[in-house]
């Protein structure tokens, strides 16, 4: 690894490391003939599910709330939501890249929006987290992205120089909340691109 890269990298989980497609989840679990516009907006799509991130509603009852929505079974509601966290699978070079940094010095950090539930699941099954120094959760704080006290949350938790931290995540709207906070935030579209990124040094330009 080059010289130029950063002193920090922090990454989201979604779609950053572990693979979220709500699309296919639906595909595999709705009966033949369900609206599955419907169930995304009910349930991926729905306030609640961010505050099932927040922290702010447990699970079961959230399951209860999607029930309601949709009229769908309890046991089919029950899947879905299951399905939500064992379809976060790894993606590959993502997780090559984190190997790639650790190797080469760079303190790793993680920051999420997730769910009591899905943290629960997803901890035991990966050992990639041991590489990071520290690991922001948004349940545990009662706080989501992008909102600006999930990162200073961050910066101040692990004292880290937001100039020389850098911000991987999927969504804009969470970028634009880093940047906020005076992190060098950028959108993850692979790990081929940000891998680039980081070792040209236009991270820091």
């Amino acid at each position: 690894m080059a010289a130029k890269l950063p002193r920090n990298v922090v990454f989201d989980v979604g779609n950053v490391l572990l693979s979220w497609d709500p699309a296919a989840i639906l595909r595999d679990h709705l009966p033949t003939g369900a609206d599955a516009h419907r169930f995304r907006r009910e349930l991926f799509d729905h306030a609640d599910w961010i505050e099932l991130d927040r922290g702010t509603l447990d699970e079961e009852e959230a399951i209860l709330r999607f029930q309601g929505r949709t009229g769908a079974p309890l046991e089919l509601v029950q899947r879905l939501v299951h399905a939500s966290k064992s379809a976060l699978t790894p993606m590959a070079e993502s997780l090559a890249l984190l190997e790639e940094l650790h190797r080469g010095s760079v303190d790793l950090y993680c920051l999420s929006n997730m769910s009591h539930g899905t943290w629960d699941y997803l901890r035991p099954r990966h050992d990639f987290w041991s590489r990071f120094k520290g690991i922001v959760i948004s349940a545990q704080l009662r706080l989501v992205k992008p909102d600006l006290a999930i990162y200073r949350h961050l910066v101040d938790a692990f004292s880290l120089v937001p100039s020389q931290t850098v911000f991987f995540d999927d969504r804009p709207d969470n970028v634009e909340g880093a940047r906020r906070a005076g992190l060098r935030a950028f959108l993850f579209d692979g790990a081929a691109r940000a891998r680039a990124l980081l070792l040209e040094g236009n991270w820091n330009r």
